[in-house]
């Protein structure tokens, strides 16, 4: 039933141009994760974690509380 429906719909010229394009799309951000230097990594790692320690403030009972 299915090989019959993807048959009359082009349903299977979909799913190879898909695949093709989920392998490129894997590839190429492998071969751009490898090329990457370690320190701009890194940099990218602390990215989000930049800027929230001003957000946080120590109260006298030692925990921390968001301003």
């Amino acid at each position: 039933m299915l090989q019959e429906l993807a048959a009359q719909t082009g349903a299977t010229g979909w799913a190879i141009a898909s695949m093709i394009f989920f392998g490129v799309a894997w590839l190429a951000i492998a071969v751009w994760v490898c090329r990457t230097r370690p320190e701009q990594m890194e940099a990218r790692a602390r990215l989000a974690l930049e800027g929230e320690a001003d957000e946080w403030q120590e109260v006298p009972s030692g925990t921390q509380t968001k301003r």
